[in-house]
């Protein structure tokens, strides 16, 4: 495996492996699979933009999920750490001013968690939650300017 590019190893039980039954009829494991950290970044970026409350990833400017799909800055609020076949994450958001930040925070963890393990097979220890900034509504301010 080249050192400059690593790729991490999901869970080899056999559920997450590519298997084909042999002519003895048991199960052969064709080969290993690997994601790389970019494809858990951009699983949780997405995961997290879908949470209501969460206006945007920290850092990036505001623009609605559709937008940033297929751009890179889009995993620049996801810093993904994997040892072995488990990820920690740490998660740089912005939340909407009327919501509840704790519960759009734990929204994000759950969300996240549930979308990583289920797509990747890979143990999810720990969610990071950074709140960086709140946002205001626009509709909310072009009212008070007709007012």
């Amino acid at each position: 495996m080249n050192e400059e590019y690593q790729e991490f190893p999901v869970d080899q039980s056999n559920q997450n492996m590519e298997t084909q039954p042999n002519q003895a009829g048991s199960e052969e494991v064709l080969g290993e699979i690997t994601i790389a950290p970019e494809i858990i970044a951009t699983l949780a970026a997405i995961t997290t933009m879908k949470v209501p409350g969460v206006t945007g990833m920290a850092g990036l400017p505001q623009a609605s999920l559709s937008t940033l799909i297929g751009k890179r800055e889009l995993n620049k609020g996801v810093k993904v750490d994997v040892k072995e076949k488990s990820v920690n994450l740490e998660i740089s958001i912005a939340v909407d001013i009327g919501a509840t930040i704790i519960e759009v925070a734990r929204k994000v963890q759950q969300e996240v968690k549930q979308v990583i393990e289920s797509k990747t097979g890979m143990k999810v220890n720990r969610i990071d939650i950074n709140v960086r900034e709140v946002t205001y509504p626009e509709k909310e301010e072009s009212v008070e300017s007709q007012g």
